[in-house]
């Protein structure tokens, strides 16, 4: 299960957002990642029509297969199953994501099935572990994503800042969010780097 919130980035606010996020108290480690997904469906929509997303996505050097089911969405918060694999191709991937605790039935209704891209996302990102001890405790991974989305040919830029919960305390995970919120005038993105790349590659084809 993925619990996460997501915002656009505050250029107002981002300089005290990391002097926030880098003080003494809370243990940070950094990584940095380049990130290359291409999302599918078939021609008849399988896919969403079951409530998924499905992509493979670079990382780095490692090759990812990820089936993303969104369960509740309220502002800058969503609730998913999320459910990856290394594969490098969609094919291997549909074997092996049951093994991932994905939907056997909906894995076995797409591994004959002829698929389309619907968009793709080329990114860097930054993240951050935080380990936030107060009340009740909890790990979170909090990204920082610059880059671009669309489709080939059709790319648009992006930023966004997404803060994920890894482990502990939910409740106490919620209060850390929704102080960010407040406090650094956060503003929800409301929309997933699907649907946004969709969006821009609707426009290349309306042009």
């Amino acid at each position: 299960m993925e619990r996460e919130y997501k915002w656009m980035i505050p250029q107002e606010t981002l300089s005290a957002l990391a002097d926030f996020l880098h003080q003494a108290e809370k243990r940070i480690s950094h990584d940095m990642l380049h990130m290359a997904a291409i999302y599918y469906d078939t021609a008849d929509d399988l896919v969403y029509k079951n409530g998924a997303a499905l992509r493979i996505r670079q990382e780095n050097d490692r090759s990812v297969c990820c089936m993303k089911r969104t369960l509740k969405k309220e502002g800058a918060q969503a609730l998913r199953e999320e459910y990856e694999v290394e594969a490098a191709t969609l094919t291997e991937g549909l074997k092996k994501l049951p093994s991932a605790g994905a939907p056997q039935a909906l894995c076995d209704l797409l591994a004959d099935q002829t698929f389309r891209e619907l968009g793709r996302t080329d990114f860097i990102r930054n993240c951050y572990l935080l380990e936030i001890s107060a009340d009740a405790s909890f790990t979170a991974e909090f990204a920082v994503d610059v880059g671009a989305l669309g489709a080939s040919g059709a790319m648009q830029p992006f930023e966004e800042l997404e803060l994920e919960l890894k482990s502990g305390d939910t409740a106490a995970f919620i209060a850390y969010a929704e102080m960010l919120e407040r406090q650094f005038a956060l503003i929800p993105q409301k929309r997933s780097k699907l649907a946004r790349a969709i969006a821009a590659a609707a426009q290349k084809d309306s042009q």
